[in-house]
């Protein structure tokens, strides 16, 4: 069941990445190893949550994946991510299951009489060796 909840603005540190919306499953993995890299040369051990923020252009898709960062570390690029009304729903176990989120978060804005912004939202709450054990919470921005 999504639940529409209010997400305050905060500023990532991290990257961005464009590319076609139809390699999409096989490329976001290559943008956390990416960000993973970064932290390691950055000198942190663990910095999180992982935030990642899907937005739709034609027939391409923007990922910025980041980290909650008051100061920047060399880099990493700052993204202002705007405060927002949301439907959020908290996903558990592989992270193979994301996809099939995004269905239901659509209809339940359209049952509830709202409009998402076209921007997604995934906060890495617990990325665990046993993937059963994982916590996603998977946000759909609403206007």
């Amino acid at each position: 069941m999504a639940e529409l909840v209010t997400l305050a603005p905060q500023t990532l540190g991290g990257l961005r990445r464009r590319f076609a919306f139809d390699t999409r499953l096989t490329q976001i993995p290559g943008v956390f190893d990416a960000l993973s890299k970064l932290q390691r040369e950055a000198g942190l051990l663990v910095c999180g949550p992982e935030t990642a923020l899907y937005r739709m252009d034609g027939s391409e898709i923007e990922v910025t994946v980041g980290v909650p960062m008051d100061e920047m570390f060399p880099g990493f690029e700052a993204y202002e991510v705007p405060g927002t009304r949301a439907l959020l729903h908290r996903h558990r176990g592989p992270f193979a299951g994301l996809p099939e989120v995004y269905p239901a978060l659509h209809a339940a804005a359209a049952e509830q009489g709202l409009t998402p912004t076209g921007l997604a939202r995934e906060v890495y709450r617990i990325i665990a060796r046993n993937d059963a054990r994982n916590v996603c919470d998977v946000y759909l921005d609403i206007e």
